[in-house]
């Protein structure tokens, strides 16, 4: 059995994860226990599928696409609210992009025995990833980070103090 344990972001803004993962299955909760979303995943590196539900039944995000050990093309959300994932590794490294030229976020990930770090968004808006990754391969970890920071941002979008809202 495999587990991801961290923390994306900092104290006061990110998400905490926690997922095992076993026979194909990811099952955990990312967030906290009031404001946050549940996993429920199913993949197999050699069947080349990724599929299942973050969040609940009536809210929360599908994710969809083709996975092997050296890559991810994902979709999260539906066609008009969600976005691609693009994961690959390279020198030994995971990267990739969440979403598009303007919208979304880069990848860039490392991983050092039982330990992950790195950083999704860029240099001034972003998180920082630090993770324990035990027996899960570094692209599906990297699945878990990216849908992580894509929920939080979801979860987030209408909460900054400049936002407007029909009241």
């Amino acid at each position: 059995m495999g587990r991801v344990e961290g923390r994306i972001g900092g104290a006061i803004g990110g998400y905490d994860i926690r997922a095992t993962v076993q026979n194909g299955k990811i099952t955990g909760r990312i967030g906290g226990v009031f404001v946050g979303d549940d996993l429920n995943i199913e993949y197999s590196l050699e069947g080349g599928y990724i599929k299942g539900r973050v969040g609940g039944i009536f809210i929360g995000r599908n994710i969809e696409g083709r996975i092997n050990l050296s890559s991810l093309n994902a979709r999260i959300g539906g066609i008009f609210d969600g976005n691609d994932i693009r994961l690959s590794i390279e020198n030994g490294r995971v990267k990739g992009r969440c979403g598009g030229d303007v919208l979304g976020f880069d990848v860039d990930l490392s991983f050092d025995g039982d330990r992950a770090v790195g950083r999704l968004g860029g240099e001034v808006i972003g998180m920082d990833v630090n993770a324990l990754v035990e027996d899960v391969e570094p692209i599906v970890a990297s699945t878990l980070f990216v849908v992580t920071y894509y929920m939080y941002q979801v979860n987030h979008r209408n909460s900054g103090s400049g936002s407007s809202s029909a009241n």
